[in-house]
């Protein structure tokens, strides 16, 4: 009879040892399936070629969903629109102070009918038409402000430009100003105007713990406990939604974590991402350079550069890098559903040379197109 008794209990407690052991898997496995499918990309094709010298420093790239490619180049100063063939069919810009002319560039912008250079020595952003023609300009600088003088010449190797807290042209042609580098008291983290200059809206939630000027104390502090820095908390970039144009999404790069806005700066959601390995990775080496700085010293995280969405209203967030001294040529590419849900995790893998976190999107014929550091233009096939 004891016997017996003692048998049953012996199974009671495998079943439930089973049953724990299958809710951990269970579990474990869901854990995984959060952080999103890696997809791997090494098929491409070359689209532009180094050796056609068309291109000497590419640091910026739209693609305007029909054909053409629209580049900027450090070198030349000017925006190039390329074709499918790698040819030059119309150019924007070229240095100088004078109309349509730059002296140094932040990013560029493309809606339906108007393309836009964001000059941040000259605190203009300059809009064209899409023939080439000059538009016309917004002065987004403070008033009694002189231009700045041009920053020391580029690297010649193809980088992406930080492109947090600065200037923002939206789809419908208004434009977001950082809040932040204003010298009144901070109330958002965007300022959204028309192309007259007047204010229409407050956009952005500061976060918890953010400050505006660096502490050097502080920062070391936060460093040595493995923390974000209050200087880099409210760093933030937004995207226009294309599936819906009085919408954005603000990528918040220190976290990171992603908030939908629309233009009457009302918030519609915020989401969370999900660790990976390759998001570690980001802050495992901002940890180790901001640890062998000199005092005063600071070193950018930026765990996503840019990013653009599809007409259905998906996400596309590349990681940064910091520099090409990393062992990986590869490019990491997220993918997030319209609620802000990491869905795929692209990796574009290259073995003969590094890729740049500068990326744009054909949704028609599903390329992803990049830059290596040679200064070429690659496009990666993807499926849905």
């Amino acid at each position: 009879m004891y016997s017996n008794i003692r048998q049953e209990i012996f199974f009671v407690l495998v079943y439930m040892v089973i049953s724990i052991i299958g809710c951990q898997s269970e579990s474990a496995s869901d854990s995984t399936s959060s952080g999103g499918e890696v997809v791997e990309l090494k098929d491409y094709k070359t689209v532009v070629s180094y050796k056609d010298g068309i291109l000497a420093n590419p640091a910026a790239m739209k693609y305007d969903g029909d054909s053409l490619l629209y580049i900027y180049d450090f070198e030349h100063k000017q925006v190039l629109a390329l074709n499918k063939n790698g040819e030059t069919t119309r150019e924007f810009g070229g240095e100088g102070r004078g109309p349509g002319e730059v002296i140094w560039f932040n990013n560029i912008y493309l809606n339906d009918d108007y393309f836009y250079i964001v000059d941040p020595v000259q605190f203009r952003i300059i809009k064209y038409s899409l023939d080439g023609e000059v538009e016309g300009s917004l002065d987004y600088g403070q008033k009694g402000s002189q231009s700045m003088p041009p920053p020391p010449p580029q690297s010649l190797i193809s980088r992406a430009k930080n492109i947090t807290n600065e200037p923002f042209v939206t789809a419908s042609g208004d434009v977001l100003l950082p809040a932040i580098r204003q010298k009144e008291e901070v109330s958002s983290l965007y300022t959204l105007v028309d192309w007259e200059g007047k204010e229409l809206t407050k956009i952005g939630d500061i976060p918890e713990g953010s400050v505006f000027v660096l502490d050097g104390e502080q920062y070391r502090d936060a460093i040595n406990e493995r923390e974000v820095p209050g200087y880099y908390k409210p760093r933030v970039f937004p995207v226009n939604d294309q599936a819906n144009n009085d919408e954005l999404y603000f990528i918040y790069t220190a976290f990171p974590k992603i908030v939908k806005y629309n233009t009457s700066g009302k918030k519609l959601w915020e989401q969370a991402v999900p660790e990976t390995i390759e998001l570690d990775s980001v802050y495992t080496l901002f940890y180790e350079k901001s640890e062998g700085l000199r005092e005063g010293g600071t070193v950018a995280l930026n765990t996503y550069m840019s990013g653009v969405s599809s007409e259905n209203g998906l996400l596309y967030l590349v990681l940064g890098k910091y520099g090409f001294e990393e062992a990986s040529n590869d490019l990491w590419i997220h993918e997030f559903t319209n609620n802000g849900e990491l869905r795929r995790r692209f990796r574009l893998i290259l073995e003969d040379v590094n890729l740049a976190a500068i990326f744009d999107i054909d949704f028609a014929n599903q390329q992803m197109f990049t830059v290596t550091e040679e200064a070429e233009i690659r496009a990666y096939g993807f499926g849905e």
